[in-house]
């Protein structure tokens, strides 16, 4: 790789780096899929990181290239990356990060709860979905939409989850 500023170099081979690396996961992911969920959803937060950082590195080393690999989805990426952010971000405080949850919460409240047409059913309505894995409680709803940035609309219908999911890859 020959470029003409000084430090591109380093940063291409970074970034091919973890290229390779996301590379593997996906490989291994398609290889087992059905062990493939929890790793998916531990993965998902620090995949969104490497690429929003790797993006935003190819912009100043190779715009061409990063004209060339522009990505959709860049404020779902933005906030999925955020979740590893938390203490060496330069703008966001905990209290921002506490205003991210209660943002959360409420979409959650708005899409879940007073759907009923039978009032006295309305207290037995939840606006948290609970995600278990071989009897164990792994994740919430709430968790789900900080780290991976999906609506709660998309907790709905299971059979728009797992296609958003596998489209994450």
């Amino acid at each position: 790789m020959t470029t003409t500023a000084p430090g591109d170099d380093i940063a291409l081979a970074l970034i091919a780096e973890d290229i390779m690396f996301l590379r593997r996961f996906a490989h291994s992911v398609t290889v087992a899929p059905a062990q493939a969920v929890v790793p998916v959803f531990c993965m998902h937060n620090y995949m969104c990181l490497i690429i929003h950082e790797s993006y935003r590195a190819l912009r100043q080393v190779a715009p061409d290239l990063a004209d060339a690999l522009a990505y959709d989805c860049a404020p779902a990426i933005e906030r999925a990356r955020q979740s590893v952010k938390h203490y060496d971000d330069k703008y966001k405080e905990l209290d921002d990060v506490g205003a991210d949850f209660r943002r959360i919460i409420e979409e959650h409240r708005q899409e879940f709860l007073g759907n009923t047409w039978l009032p006295l059913a309305r207290p037995l309505e939840r606006d948290l979905v609970l995600w278990r894995f071989r009897g164990r409680l792994f994740s919430t709803s709430h968790t789900a939409s900080f780290f991976l940035a999906f609506p709660p609309q998309v907790f709905k219908n299971a059979d728009d989850l797992g296609p958003r999911l596998h489209a994450m890859l």
